[in-house]
């Protein structure tokens, strides 16, 4: 296991990846300040609470909620979609049954943009900024364009994690918590994290390992912390398993984005049957 004190899971491919999404940052920072955009934010709109609407779902379903991902691609894994209405996915994932929507600012890395987070919102679900983030200014970036929410990888920043946290509450943005090992999920908790969500899927190598989420979400205080599962996540049967382990949400990419129809998709991964399925039977 590697010491939490000095903990980073970055290894030869993702690093070139940090190191350009962080030139990226700088070259934004450039046209606009980190104070320009905090100033702006203290008249956006507050924030639609994320993580509230996750614990809410469940609270009243007993169901995991569901975070269905938009992106036209994502550098931790192989899947890319050639065509993107973001418009159109998060309204057909709303319909579906999805409770949060998940969106990129960056276009380099995940085909995506700050205009995608205004265009999500036409579903008026909560929305989490996936983001490679390195930089504090990518959290004032993501609350600046509309979102409730953001990805903070452990693997990434380590013992970083604290500050970030507190700069994400400073702007009322959510944290989902990234982690996928006993390492992370210990700096998690003791940064205060209450949405954690594991990850089966390796940043580096990209293979997913369904034993993480098995081992990790029952080390998780769940009285305290929402759990998310992620990474590999296809069928009911895999949701289920989830929520049986403590899950009380689930994050869903590339089996949405790989699909010919996300819609459907979604619907069966919910083991739903589309109203228009129902109207013509």
């Amino acid at each position: 296991m590697s010491d939490p004190a000095n903990y980073s899971a970055v290894g030869p491919r993702l690093k070139p990846l940090l190191e350009q999404r962080q030139a990226d940052v700088e070259k934004a920072k450039v046209k606009r300040s980190g104070g320009s955009l905090t100033g702006a934010i203290g008249e956006a709109a507050k924030t639609a609470g994320f993580r509230a609407a996750l614990f809410h779902h469940f609270a009243t379903t007993g169901r995991p909620g569901v975070i269905a991902d938009i992106q036209g691609a994502s550098p931790l894994t192989k899947v890319t979609r050639s065509r993107l209405d973001v418009r159109d996915l998060a309204e057909d994932f709303r319909d579906a049954g999805a409770v949060c929507i998940s969106a990129a600012q960056d276009r380099r890395l995940y085909r995506g943009s700050l205009a995608d987070f205004t265009a999500a919102k036409v579903a008026k679900l909560p929305i989490l900024a996936n983001d490679l983030v390195v930089d504090q200014y990518q959290i004032i970036e993501a609350r600046y364009a509309g979102a409730d929410a953001i990805v903070l990888i452990v693997g990434v920043l380590g013992r970083q994690l604290g500050d970030f946290l507190a700069r994400a509450d400073s702007v009322l943005l959510d944290c989902l918590v990234d982690v996928r090992n006993e390492a992370e999920l210990e700096i998690g908790l003791e940064a205060g994290a209450n949405l954690i969500g594991v990850n089966n899927r390796d940043l580096e190598t990209m293979e997913v390992d369904p034993s993480i989420c098995e081992r990790l979400i029952p080390q998780i205080p769940l009285d305290r912390v929402l759990a998310v599962a992620s990474g590999g996540l296809k069928s009911l049967e895999d949701i289920n398993r989830m929520k049986d382990l403590g899950a009380k949400a689930v994050r869903i990419a590339g089996a949405l984005m790989e699909a010919r129809d996300p819609y459907e998709t979604l619907h069966q991964l919910l083991g739903t049957t589309p109203p228009e399925e129902l109207e013509e039977g």
